[in-house]
């Protein structure tokens, strides 16, 4: 799968999210982060995309991590 925008891996972060709501998981972790840089460092735009980013390979790819 490729991620081509902003929106498309939004997407991934909701489909993935954890089944009771905000949870622990990658997907609301890196959702809080995100937000947490947002207030922190507005203008960062990179720094707010990384904290998204950082669970993708897990979501993307479950299973072995050398296999990814």
């Amino acid at each position: 799968m490729e991620l081509r925008g902003v929106e498309e891996l939004m997407d991934l972060l909701y489909a993935c999210r954890d089944p009771g709501g905000a949870g622990a998981g990658g997907s609301g972790h890196a959702l809080r982060a995100a937000a947490l840089l947002r207030r922190a460092r507005p203008a960062d735009k990179e720094l707010q995309v990384a904290a998204l980013v950082r669970p993708v390979g897990r979501l993307l790819g479950p299973g072995d991590p050398a296999a990814r």
